[in-house]
């Protein structure tokens, strides 16, 4: 891993491994080609690490 790439990685900017990218059926998942971490498509070219599926359960509106 470059210098640069372990930058990007601390600034929480990571690069999909392309090959195993899946959609969940929320969001693009897979894992960064530089340090492993699981991670997950934000927008177009814009992967960030992958939030816990349970706080993500917490922070969704419940139906009313």
């Amino acid at each position: 891993m470059s210098v640069f790439s372990a930058l990007r990685c601390l600034l929480n900017q990571h690069k999909p491994k392309r090959r195993e990218v899946t959609w969940d059926g929320r969001t693009y998942v897979g894992h960064c080609r530089h340090c492993g971490i699981a991670i997950e498509r934000r927008r177009r070219g814009s992967w960030r690490k992958r939030e816990d599926q349970a706080r993500r359960q917490e922070e969704a509106p419940t139906p009313t």
